[in-house]
């Protein structure tokens, strides 16, 4: 009977210490990989600021128009790249497909206003859509 309880006994620590170790070894993968969670989101909003930050750039540089109509659609216009650039470096594809079916009506509202401009604010609207385009595509 000493010899059973004993070896129940020994039994019983061997099989408590090991799920110790596999109980630690959970624990630094789970660590682990909570810590690789979080460099990722880190990585990912400093990538967001900079990209916002360009954004901003051009955006301070927004062209004015004659026609405050032209004013309001490059400001929304603005608003869209940088949605999309946003949107883009998140990695959301339900927000990149909203955004890129928004982009054919943009497109739309472009070619009437090019077609109803002066030359010169035509140039300069298809100079500032094209440096946009340039900013989306990086």
């Amino acid at each position: 009977m000493k010899k059973l309880f004993l070896a129940a006994a020994v039994l019983g620590v061997v099989s408590l210490s090991s799920c110790k170790s596999e109980k630690e070894k959970v624990d630094a993968k789970v660590e682990n990989t909570q810590e690789n969670v979080a460099n990722t989101v880190e990585d990912q909003v400093e990538a967001g600021k900079e990209t916002m930050d360009k954004i901003a750039d051009v955006a301070k540089d927004l062209p004015t128009f004659s026609d405050p109509k032209i004013t309001e659609f490059v400001g929304k216009y603005n608003k869209w790249a940088a949605d999309m650039k946003l949107a883009a470096t998140a990695g959301d594809a339900n927000k990149l497909a909203e955004l890129t079916k928004q982009s054919v009506d943009f497109q739309k509202e472009l070619q009437g206003f090019t077609q109803t401009l002066k030359p010169e604010d035509a140039k300069k609207l298809q100079d500032w859509t094209a440096e946009i385009q340039k900013q989306l595509n990086k």
